[in-house]
């Protein structure tokens, strides 16, 4: 079972939106949604220090700077075709940012954290 990190609302394991797995630690998530207060979240919510701490997060580094341009495509396609059109957004693990800058341009008032001191 998932929780819900904004209302502890369980969510069965099997009854998930996405599955996604992460290249860089080989991990999968999944993006869950809360039938109760209607938020999406990807599970599990930890956060990997030794991943951020070794040199396998400078390749993840220089990768992302690479996709940088192939994301904008993306993104931009997902706010267009995204239900809620304004509103106030929380990335947490928002890394360079380049999430909220998307989400600002196309009206949310944008809030992100992340886990990496040197962000």
């Amino acid at each position: 079972m998932a929780k819900c990190p904004t209302c502890s609302t369980y969510v069965d394991d099997i009854n998930f939106l996405e599955k996604y797995l992460f290249p860089f630690n080989k991990q999968e998530y999944k993006l869950y949604h809360c039938p109760n207060c209607d938020l999406q979240w990807w599970g599990p919510l930890k956060m990997v220090p030794k991943f951020y701490e070794n040199e396998t997060f400078e390749t993840y580094k220089f990768f992302h700077l690479g996709i940088r341009k192939k994301l904008a495509y993306y993104q931009e396609d997902f706010f267009r075709t995204f239900p809620i059109k304004k509103g106030k957004l929380l990335d947490i693990g928002c890394g360079d940012g380049v999430f909220l800058e998307y989400a600002q341009k196309f009206g949310f008032e944008v809030y992100g954290i992340d886990f990496d001191k040197k962000k």
